[in-house]
Formats: C-alpha cells, sequence, structure tokens
C-alpha cells in the first residue's frame, strides 16, 4: 500500500539521495581527534547551551549529525565510539538504512506527525506488526505515548480504572519508571524528587538478589505477604522492571518471576512489565518472552528502539472510552523506522541462543574476563548483564571514582553511562553495528584506560 506521493521521478530521487547519504555517512568509521580548528566550538556551543537549558553536561558533547554504526561524530570533529546510544534508543546504529529510508519515506508524506482523531496508515501498520510480535499473550491492544514515561502513566490509569478503588501500586526497589508526576514516585531513587509531594501510593519491595540467588524469591514473597498483612489487599498491580537498567541490570530467573506473578495472580493483582529499556535488547524481541512469561503479562510497556513509545494490554484491561487519548502517536518517520526494525529484528538472524545478540553478550564477557584475570586483575570487581544490556564495576565501585573513569573513557573515545549507586556501575547499551575489530579496539581503549585511572 502506497503512503506518501508517488511517481516514477521521486522513486529516481529517492534511490539517489538514499545512496547518497548512505555513501556519506559511511566515511565516519572509525574513532578520531577534534579538529585543531574546531576544539573551541564545541566548548562555546555547550556553554550557550548551558544557559539556555539552565543547567550543565555530564560530557561535553553536541553530535554533528554524521556517524555510522558505531561511531558518533561531534560538532568539534572528534569522532568516537557511541556505547550508550542515547540510553539505548539506536540499537541498529548510527545512520542505518532502516532509518535513512524511514526519514526519506516521511518527506513523501503530508504532515511531521500521526494523530489519535485522525488516523494514518503509518500507526495502524506499526500496530499489526507489534501485535502479531506478542501473540502467544494475552495483549491484544497497543496504544501510542510520545514517552516511555507517558507509555507508563496510561498502564497506570488502566490499571486504576480497572481496579478502582484499588489505587495502590506495588513497585520493586532500584526501579526507574520515568520522570513524570506519576512515574517518579513509582521510581525506587528519591533523588529523583526531591521537593516533590507524593502524588500516588506506592509499595517498593526487594527485586532478585543476585548475590543471595537461594533466598531471593523467599525475601521477595515475605515482603509482599507483609504488604497485604499490613494493609490489607488495596493494590490494583505490580510493576516490575525484569531487567533494571538504571539499577545497573540486575535481573533474576524464570523461576523467581514465575513465583512473583504466582503470587500476584492468586492475590487478583494485575501484572505490568515495564519494557522501555529492555525491548528488543535481549535474547528475544521482549524480555519477557526470554523469561518465557507469556501467560502472565497483561500489560506491557516499550519504547526506546522502537523509535515509538506505547502500552500493550490484554482485552480484560481495554479501557473505557475517554480514559486514554492525546493529540500525537508520534512521527511519520518514527512509526516508518519502528515498522521496520520490528521485522528486520524478527526475521533476521539476532535472537536465541544462536543469534547474533546472545554472541556480542558472549564476547564481551570473555573480554571482560580476560582483562580482569591478568592486566586489571583486581580492577574489574563485576561485569554481567544480558544481552546489549551490559555492565561492568571498576575499582571501588564509587560514584566518583565511575564517573572520573567514564570521562576519561570519553577523552580515549568511547561514550558509555553509569547506573547503580552503592555500587555504581558503568553501563553499555550496545548497537548490533558492532564488528570483532570493534570490540578489540574497544577493550584495548578499556585496558588503557583502567591502568590510568585506577
Amino acid at each position: 500500500m502506497a503512503i506518501g506521493v508517488q511517481s516514477a521521478e521521486i522513486q529516481e530521487h529517492f534511490n539517489k539521495l538514499f545512496t547518497s547519504i548512505l555513501l556519506e555517512q559511511q566515511k565516519y568509521d572509525h574513532i578520531k581527534p577534534a579538529d585543531e580548528d574546531k576544539k573551541e566550538l564545541l566548548a562555546s556551543k555547550l556553554k550557550e547551551y548551558e544557559q539556555l537549558k539552565g543547567r550543565g553536561f555530564f560530557y561535553q558533547f553536541m553530535a554533528s549529525g554524521k556517524g555510522h554504526g558505531p561511531f558518533v561524530e561531534m560538532i568539534d570533529g572528534s569522532i568516537k565510539y557511541d556505547l550508550i546510544n542515547g540510553i539505548g534508543v539506536n540499537l541498529l546504529g548510527h545512520s542505518h538504512p532502516i532509518y535513512i529510508k524511514a526519514n526519506l519515506e516521511a518527506a513523501t508524506s503530508d504532515t511531521m506527525m500521526t494523530g489519535n482523531l485522525l488516523s494514518y496508515q503509518e500507526p495502524y501498520e506499526l500496530s499489526k506488526v507489534l501485535i502479531e510480535a506478542v501473540k502467544k499473550s494475552p495483549l491484544r491492544h497497543f496504544w501510542f505515548s510520545c514517552s516511555g514515561s507517558f507509555a507508563n502513566d496510561t498502564a497506570l490509569k488502566i490499571l486504576w480504572q480497572k481496579k478502582a478503588p484499588n489505587y495502590r501500586l506495588i513497585a520493586f526497589q532500584k526501579s526507574f519508571a520515568g520522570r513524570s508526576i506519576a512515574m517518579q514516585d513509582v521510581t525506587y531513587n528519591p533523588a529523583y524528587r526531591e521537593g516533590m509531594p507524593n502524588s500516588i501510593p506506592v509499595d517498593h519491595v526487594p527485586h532478585y538478589n543476585y548475590q543471595d540467588p537461594n533466598n531471593a524469591l523467599k525475601n521477595t514473597l515475605q515482603a509482599l505477604d507483609n504488604l497485604i498483612k499490613n494493609n490489607g489487599n488495596i493494590y490494583c498491580a505490580i510493576t516490575i522492571e525484569l531487567i533494571q537498567g538504571e539499577a545497573g541490570f540486575i535481573f533474576g530467573t524464570k523461576e523467581y518471576y514465575t513465583g512473583i506473578f504466582k503470587w500476584a495472580k492468586a492475590h487478583g493483582l494485575y501484572v505490568w512489565i515495564d519494557e522501555v529499556q529492555s525491548f528488543a535488547r535481549t535474547h528475544q524481541l521482549f524480555a519477557y518472552q526470554m523469561f518465557g512469561l507469556d501467560k502472565y503479562v497483561d500489560i506491557v510497556t516499550v519504547g526506546k528502539v522502537l523509535q515509538a513509545c506505547g502500552t500493550f494490554y490484554s482485552e480484560e484491561l481495554n479501557p473505557k472510552p475517554g480514559l486514554i487519548a492525546g493529540t500525537f502517536n508520534g512521527s511519520v518517520a518514527s512509526m516508518n523506522a519502528g515498522k521496520a526494525i520490528v521485522r528486520y529484528l524478527l526475521e533476521g538472524n539476532f535472537y536465541g541462543e544462536n543469534g547474533r545478540i546472545k554472541e556480542l553478550e558472549n564476547k564481551f564477557k570473555d573480554h571482560f574476563h580476560r582483562l580482569s584475570t591478568s592486566s586489571c586483575k583486581g580492577k574489574i570487581p563485576y561485569y554481567g548483564g544480558v544481552g546489549t544490556m551490559l555492565s561492568f564495576e571498576v575499582g571501588d565501585a564509587s560514584l566518583e571514582l565511575t564517573n572520573k573513569f567514564m570521562k576519561k573513557l570519553f577523552e580515549n573515545g568511547i561514550i558509555t553511562f553509569s547506573a547503580g549507586k552503592e555500587p555504581t556501575r558503568i553501563r553499555f547499551l550496545l548497537p548490533l553495528a558492532l564488528l570483532d575489530e570493534h570490540i578489540q579496539e574497544i577493550f584495548s581503549i578499556l585496558e588503557k584506560t583502567i591502568l590510568e585511572v585506577i
């Protein structure tokens, strides 16, 4: 089905432009220092932007719009490995053909944004692909939002309406749900809501304890039982990140999650899984699929890699008209990209025990093992994670040392970010565009930086 204006002339220009853009972007394929005549440009632009924004930046970073695969260029001409890609948005890598094509296709349309009142074909097509991907679960519907936080807000509204007046929510320690007024209360870290009133009632229980795996389920179930004992069953749902992103990629086992979800069902609570960060980054398209939890899920939120955000929910949770609405589904380009990304990932050799994502995980863990048992022995107390969500600790894993290390790593050509507190970890959200030679260079730089800082 044709979308937007089409003609032989447009198609000819489209093909030429697509090829020209890709060929130009492919030139940015290696680490490079800043250009001498542009060194002051980055600092001056960021200083001005700090005034406009009202706060500073962790990194001296402003992208030029040029990059390819795992590499990104800044406006000073320097090129670095991007191993955090906007906290996980850019799974395919910079200037991937899917991204270029999605943007060019959007240019043939008559508008930039798609909406809820007057629908376009793009969100319809993407919705079909998404619902097909979750057909083994009870999930039957998908509602678009313009951020992961708003997707979570939608989930909460749906749950509240269904369970009214049981509005209280169970979440997990070290969780991160977003920055909206509601989600700042679901988020565990009190520093993220300093000076804010408590808006919604939330109780937090322990997540999986990887240091005491044998007692992890027992301890969580005990905390859950205590909530019911002390408060009565006034809860609507239990919400969980199967892989806790901001905590440093903490995750449990199938048995652990099954035990929790069976408890929830036995107490009449819905199961809400937050996959805004984990979507597409584990051994299956959804982390809940990787753990074999399809039959338990009632509501699932996604974002980031999809280039769009939204909420899956079951027929049972289908809300009454008027509860959820909004102007935008998202941009035409993001809808185009989302549909192509899901198909590309599911049709390619990315998932399963022999897929590329598992292969990348194994290669990184093997390199971490080599470093931690040789030249950096005693300097990498932890490394782990799953899929393209990997993390590690350096030295005493303090916030101060970790920040110092990351800034030195940035100087040496690798962009990453932190997660967790006591310990603080360095977080990788890897792009699929990494090749073996990239991985070798990345670990050479990691080794150099660890020995410089610690």
